[in-house]
């Protein structure tokens, strides 16, 4: 990244060594699993930051009037959306509002439709709420690109018990930003089918190699039952202080939603996650651009490493993560999670965390400089050659 130090330079230290245990056995870990970043925050964001706390009070605020335009300027010029800020409930996570979108939506027992391998959050969610966990699982084309499966989403809509579809765009983890025509044919089968659609854009902003997001929110003439869920806390490695948004066009669905929030007095402004993001919006982009680029070098590298190798790399569309298939090395996930952290003493997110249809596959989180991208598949590949030398 074009910053002040070199991109070597950049890395902060992220490992908590309660959770590295914890979670791999071990402290002894190079942490490549959580979704936030090394980078440090814009320097932009930094200095605003400080600019708020110094020689200042923090009595109640309310969002102004900067904040709403900038947010609207940062959907005009980026995706061609006009954001009207009476559309917008804030939130303080995603989960936060897709779980009142669950409870003032459905009923309990309902069937809320997600597309695994997905974001483990969604089935912890739908689960709390009691409502139906429906899977319709993505398929892997050729080993290479996951796509949707209409058919059995389809069947899966026509379901009168079946109220909502939860969909990932850009998808955790698998990397695929779904095209005009696909979000096309998602809106019409809800459409059909009377079902809410709740799409989680968190990671909209991060794109890569000329692939092009389309938000849900191009759909609302078509279809109004349309809730999107997002946030700038990926996009500028803001997860600890950033708020989140739902974007809900549809006076109704929105009315129900704004009940549970009062309800619980959720949506009040933090006065720091304010200044963050509303600097964010006005001059993040020159940042974004430059971490953009890293990912897609990191990819490269990554690609190039595993040239010959049986580790097959899901090639990312968006998202800072990639996909690993092990599959033709292992035929157990634990086991082989266990081995890899063991041997490459670098911390991986397990498939099976995100359903079973993601076993003997590893998210890697590549929001680090290259030299730590590099170091850790070179890890894993000695780690192999240690572990299988027959296979690898």
């Amino acid at each position: 990244m074009k910053t002040d130090k070199k991109n070597e330079d950049l890395p902060l230290i992220r490992s908590n060594s309660n959770s590295l245990i914890k979670l791999f056995g071990s402290d002894d870990i190079t942490p490549m699993w959580v979704a936030d970043m090394d980078f440090e925050v814009d320097k932009s964001i930094q200095d605003a930051l400080i600019n708020r706390i110094t020689n200042s009070g923090f009595a109640y605020e309310y969002k102004p009037e900067s904040f709403y335009l900038a947010q609207k300027n940062w959907y005009k010029t980026k995706y061609q959306i006009d954001l009207i800020k009476q559309h917008i409930v804030y939130s303080p996570s995603i989960t936060t509002t897709i779980a009142i979108i669950i409870e003032s939506l459905t009923s309990e027992k309902d069937g809320i439709i997600i597309q695994p391998p997905v974001f483990m959050e969604f089935k912890d969610v739908i689960r709390k709420m009691r409502r139906k966990i429906v899977k319709n699982p993505l398929k892997l084309l050729d080993d290479t690109r996951y796509v949707i499966d209409f058919e059995k989403l389809e069947e899966k809509a026509k379901l009168e018990e079946n109220k909502a579809l939860i969909i990932c765009n850009p998808h955790n983890p698998v990397g695929r930003v779904w095209t005009k025509e696909e979000l096309e044919e998602i809106i019409n089968i809800c459409k059909k089918n009377d079902l809410l659609l709740i799409s989680d854009e968190i990671h909209k902003d991060i794109i890569l190699f000329d692939n092009k997001f389309t938000s849900a929110l191009n759909y609302i003439d078509i279809w109004d039952k349309i809730i999107v869920c997002t946030s700038e806390a990926k996009t500028f490695n803001l997860c600890a202080i950033s708020d989140s948004m739902a974007i809900i066009p549809n006076e109704n669905l929105r009315r129900s939603i704004l009940h549970i929030i009062k309800k619980y007095n959720l949506g009040r402004t933090n006065a720091l996650t304010r200044v963050a993001l509303e600097t964010a919006y006005t001059s993040g982009n020159l940042w974004l651009n430059e971490l953009i680029a890293t990912i897609e070098n990191n990819v490269k590298s990554i690609e190039a490493e595993l040239t010959n190798s049986k580790i097959n790399l899901i090639y990312p569309e968006g998202t800072y993560q990639v996909w690993l298939d092990f599959r033709s090395i292992y035929s157990d996930s634990k086991e082989m999670f266990t081995h890899l952290t063991k041997n490459s003493k670098v911390g991986l997110n397990a498939g099976h965390w995100y359903g079973r249809e993601g076993a003997l596959f590893m998210r890697m989180n590549i929001a680090t400089s290259n030299e730590n991208v590099v170091k850790s598949i070179r890890s894993i590949k000695n780690a192999l050659l240690q572990i299988i030398p027959n296979k690898y």
